[in-house]
């Protein structure tokens, strides 16, 4: 079938599509598609090459010049969108590490074939990457032991080319210009209790309404004043010198716009400067890159400085060395904090700062005659002067990251080779907590404190072995390598800090007013040493060009786990089938493949604690007569505990059509995830609290498409899609001594929840109000009656149906235009930021005619419902109805408004402020001009060209106020808009 397409004054005449030969109109010339080539390569696991059709399970790969123009600080959030079953939840908070999700787990982050087990997604630099490799599940990653049984992002970094010498210089300035999401608050009202306010000392107490937002309704007109409205004394009221009292002041909203008028344009620039060469013998690369981000928080941002090399040399026949050296520096003076609580600007700004405050008001923090001393706020014995909080209350971070490696590799035979690899991963953190006097968390005033913190980190792998490959003959080919390898790790934390400072403002451990405290919870004062030794390897088979075999296998032996228990097998097996080459298949399927594998891996560690199979003494905080004491912890362990452990398989089908003009993948997956640590509540008359043994079984199953198209292939204008969407969930199989079921934290709603067994694990719980048969809200005395259920109530499930990315590529000529398109389908999550603006009376909804009656005095609201004239409720031992004999009549009981409010928050109305997740997000829109070779060639370039970059342009959800895409709210800062410039030179 033909397709003829005119487009207007014949820029484009003609075109192939979808891989059919089109005539070119009004003439005799036709096109020609060139097929695609399936023996692509891709790189997996140990960084080893491999060609697609010959892989068992799912890999999905994302080039590096991807990530260069519309550049993030965090190279993560541009994978956004672009693989399938890989589910970034990005923060819209400076310096948060996004939630990386691959099929339910986080995977294994590899730089050039090296473990990186801290994880520091910061250091990577995205202009030195070359190619991304996201292998998915524990058969793609086995090979790694423990650090890989939840799949790898295996990052290889650029390495010189072969040619003359290259410089390269590239620039991406990028602004936060706007929101795509913000709170909305009401302006009508101000702070103050029960329509009530007047300011005495900034204590909270008394007429100054306790900090709340239910105050009096804001420009109300008022002739007997001076200023025509309603005053009252408020925190900036001059003092009269007659009376020696406070001068009331207008009660307006002056204070519309706090939220625009505090946060700032957010500022992200890129620069990078690379030099690279090559000839038959040598090859290297040299880069610098430099990262600086302006958070929209005044005195906030965050600078990352890089240096890489990396380079090759054959110095003789059969020998060939290859190494990369990266030196990262991760620094800021200050960067915000999250999370619900007085650390949090919005926290201040938001929830608890009223229109009747003009933030801009707040810019001189302290107060006259008391600088360093005393804060300038309208409440200060709740909440913080956020400009305060961003000027003194400062984080300044300073972390060093070295990593590095070297590979040999020598040619002992034709068909034998000795390889070696040493790959170090080092860093310094140096951390620093400045709390200024005055300042207030909680109702503590806080005699001002200083924190040190410091971490020292350092890992080394070493590996040894042999790499055999074999073309027998057409129909049979043989490879595998072999290796001994040691990994060693050791880990240094300390912290401690002040107990007050003598003189505010002199941040040093010798100004503290009592002893110096060392924290002993956690690992924030702990050494740890880590060993594994391990022998593993991998053979492949190539049978007739249409049958491919993989088998790896692992053996460890680690220091982390009890003997008789730290030994342990990591096999795995894949396999692959080409139809194209086994049947006879339509003309329009060019490829077709079958895959399976399977895999079994292990932990290695007990709760990911280096020490976590060790009942021992802890250090306590309390101290006899300077002597430091210790107590036994509250957790007995069992003896014989073993590592969670991972049995895996997945089936997938690759496919081909129309000269793989179209290509689908597609993956299901599932694991049984069994031996994982469960925490029995014992009696404490035992000495302990909790007896840690292995219990839970879990399985995990999901299934992954993806769909590539080159829908139009012309000599001038072209365009390519690819479409990802994948689906995963959880469940409780079975629970630790055939209880039927467990409670599972989950960050979507920041509490336990109640799984039953057979019930997906990420289920969202809690305990509502009780309801009628009918679903009405039961009420009494005009208020919501707690349930008497024993178990809690589903909210919801925090996992979403499908994510889903999409994206297009066009290309006009020298033009180019780049969108992508990603979001989420379903899924829970809780509000914090929702239910506090009702809570606090500052959410748009709170505005109505019954908060007017409450303000003044009057009871008038009846809340929907009904109320319980007689009979009961009963339940049973599994929390479903018993009996219910109540009668019901419409509640008719009138309350205080206000009151209601703030003891509901509006919950049932707000289904308990867990909401949809569903969002579509236009993630990313790039627009590139290449400039004419003529015209580089002028100015001595190789190539030029410019790009105008957009990040986070646009979003549609149904959750309000807040950005959905970290799958949590924990009170976060506005979602941004980035707009920008790239300029990419290369001489």
């Amino acid at each position: 079938m033909k397709l003829q397409i005119l487009i207007g004054l014949g820029l484009v005449v003609s075109w192939e599509a979808y891989g059919q030969k089109v005539s070119q109109i009004g003439g005799s010339d036709t096109l020609k598609t060139h097929e695609k080539k399936i023996d692509e390569v891709v790189i997996t696991a140990l960084g080893i090459k491999k060609e697609k059709k010959a892989i068992g399970y799912a890999v999905q790969e994302v080039k590096g010049d991807v990530l260069e123009k519309a550049k993030e600080p965090n190279f993560i959030n541009s994978l956004s969108g672009r693989v399938a079953g890989l589910n970034i939840k990005n923060s819209t908070d400076l310096f948060q590490d996004p939630g990386i999700n691959l099929r339910g787990a986080k995977p294994l982050i590899v730089i050039d074939g090296v473990p990186d087990r801290t994880a520091d997604l910061w250091r990577v630099n995205a202009d030195d990457i070359d190619n991304i490799s996201v292998l998915k599940g524990p058969t793609a990653s086995a090979l790694y032991g423990s650090v890989g049984k939840d799949g790898a992002i295996m990052i290889t970094t650029k390495k010189g080319k072969k040619g003359k010498m290259t410089v390269s210089f590239n620039n991406s300035t990028m602004f936060q210009t706007s929101f795509i999401r913000i709170p909305k608050v009401q302006t009508v009202y101000g702070g103050g209790n029960n329509g009530k306010y007047a300011y005495t000392n900034g204590e909270g107490s008394g007429s100054e309404g306790g900090g709340w937002i239910w105050g009096p309704k804001l420009d109300q007109k008022d002739p007997t004043t001076p200023s025509g409205y309603f005053e009252t004394p408020q925190y900036n009221s001059p003092i009269d010198p007659v009376t020696g009292k406070l001068v009331p002041l207008p009660w307006i909203s002056r204070g519309k716009d706090n939220i625009k008028n505090f946060f700032e344009t957010g500022l992200i620039q890129s620069n990078n400067v690379s030099v690279d060469w090559g000839n038959e013998k040598a090859t290297f690369r040299l880069s610098f890159s430099n990262i600086y981000q302006k958070g929209i928080v005044p005195n906030t941002d965050l600078k990352t400085t890089s240096i890489s090399l990396a380079g090759s040399v054959n110095p003789v026949k059969d020998l060939m060395i290859n190494s990369t050296l990266t030196y990262n520096k991760e620094y800021t003076s200050n960067f915000p904090e999250v999370g619900y609580g007085p650390t949090n600007y919005l926290y201040n700004l938001v929830l608890w700062t009223g229109a009747d405050v003009d933030v801009r008001d707040l810019r001189n923090y302290w107060v006259p005659g008391k600088q360093g001393y005393q804060q300038r706020h309208y409440n200060v014995s709740y909440y913080n002067n956020p400009y305060f909080q961003a000027y003194e209350y400062l984080r300044p971070y300073y972390k060093d990251n070295v990593l590095g490696n070297v590979n040999v590799e020598y040619q002992i035979v034709p068909n034998l080779s000795a390889k070696a690899r040493v790959g170090a991963n080092i860093y310094s953190l140096n951390r620093e907590f400045r709390e200024p006097k005055s300042y207030i968390g909680y109702g503590n005033k806080s005699l001002g404190n200083y924190t040190q913190v410091t971490g020292n980190y350092f890992d080394m792998t070493s590996e040894l072995g042999l790499k055999y490959q074999n073309h027998y003959s057409d129909n049979f080919t043989l490879s595998g390598e072999a290796y001994i390898s040691n990994f060693y790790r050791e880990l240094k934390n300390s912290e401690i800090r002040t107990d007050g400072l003598v003189t505010p403002g002199w941040y040093n451990l010798f100004n503290s007013i009592g002893p110096l405290f060392v924290p002993t919870d956690g690992n924030r004062n702990r050494k740890e040493y880590e060993q594994i030794n391990s022998v593993y390897g991998y053979v492949d088979m190539e049978f007739y060009k249409t049958f491919f075999l993989n088998m790896t296998a692992r053996y460890d032996k680690v220091s982390t786990l009890p003997k008789g228990n730290n030994e342990y097998f990591y096999p795995s097996i894949s396999g692959s089938l080409l139809l194209n080459q086994l049947l006879s298949l339509p003309s329009w399927i060019n490829f077709a493949k079958l895959r399976g594998s399977f895999a079994q891996v292990s932990t290695g560690k007990i709760a990911d604690n280096t020490y976590g199979y060790i009942s021992a003494f802890e250090k306590s905080n309390v101290n006899w007569n300077g002597q430091s004491s210790f107590y036994f912890g509250d957790i007995l362990i069992d003896g014989n505990i073993k590592p969670e452990t991972v049995d895996s398989w997945e089936v997938g089908t690759n496919i081909g059509l129309l000269k793989n003009r179209i290509s689908l993948d597609v993956a299901y997956f599932q694991t049984r995830d069994y031996n994982n640590l469960a925490k029995i509540p014992l009696s404490e008359g035992v000495g302990y609290k909790y007896y840690l043994t292995n219990g839970n079984v879990y399985q995990r199953r999901g299934v992954e498409f993806t769909l590539n198209a080159d829908i139009i292939k012309h000599s001038d204008f072209k365009w390519s899609s690819q479409l990802n969407f994948s689906r995963y969930r959880k469940y409780l199989k079975e629970a630790y001594g055939g209880k039927d079921y467990i409670t599972v934290y989950n960050p979507a709603n920041g509490r336990e929840n109640f799984v039953r067994v057979g019930e997906r694990m990420d289920k969202l719980t809690a305990m509502p109000y009780e309801t009628s048969p009918d679903g009405q809200l039961v009420l009494k005395n005009g208020y919501p009656v707690n349930s008497t259920a024993p178990f809690e109530s589903k909210m919801g499930y925090s996992d979403p149906d499908w994510t889903y990315g999409f994206s297009h590529n066009f290309s006009y000529r020298n033009f180019s235009l780049s969108l992508l398109f990603d979001g989420r389908i379903g899924g829970t999550m809780y509000s914090t930021t929702n239910q506090k603006m009702w809570w606090g009376g500052i959410a748009p909804g709170t505005v109505n005619q019954y908060r007017d009656d409450a303000n003044a005095g009057h009871n008038t609201y009846i809340a929907p419902g009904v109320r319980v004239v007689s009979g009961s409720v009963t339940y049973n031992q599994n929390g479903t109805i018993k009996s219910d004999t109540r009668v019901f009549v419409p509640n008719d009981v009138p309350v205080n408004y206000n009151a209601y409010m703030q003891s509901t928050s509006n919950a049932f109305e707000s289904n308990y402020h867990y909401y949809k997740q569903t969002f579509i997000k236009l993630r990313e829109v790039t627009v590139t001009y290449n400039f004419k070779k003529s015209f580089v060639e002028k100015l001595n370039m190789s190539s030029a060209s410019i790009s105008l970059i957009g990040r986070n342009l646009w979003l549609a959800s149904e959750i309000k106020n807040v950005d959905p895409d970290s799958g949590m709210d924990q009170l976060q800062t506005p979602a941004t808009r980035s707009f920008g410039v790239n300029l990419n030179v290369k001489f």
